[in-house]
C-alpha cells in the first residue's frame, strides 16, 4: 500500500504546515533525497487548509491537543 486517507481537523494540519515551515535546509535536503519535494507538500496541504474554516486558529490556551 502507498497511499491512505487520514482526516485532520483543521489544528492538526496547521501543525503540520507550521512544522514544515520550520525546517531546517539540512533536514529539508534530507526529507528531499528520502521521500521527494517538501515545497510540493506543504503546497499540497496549504490548499486544503485554506478552503478550511480556519477562525478557531491561533494562539490560545484552552486547546487541548489532540494526540
Amino acid at each position: 500500500m502507498t497511499e491512505t486517507t487520514i482526516k485532520l481537523n483543521v489544528h492538526e494540519l496547521g501543525v503540520i504546515l507550521s512544522a514544515l515551515q520550520l525546517l531546517e535546509n539540512t533536514d529539508e535536503n534530507r526529507i528531499v533525497r528520502e521521500y521527494g519535494s517538501v515545497t510540493a507538500l506543504y503546497d499540497r496541504l496549504d490548499a486544503i487548509w485554506s478552503r478550511m474554516d480556519t477562525s478557531e486558529t491561533g494562539l490560545r490556551n484552552d486547546v487541548v491537543p489532540s494526540f
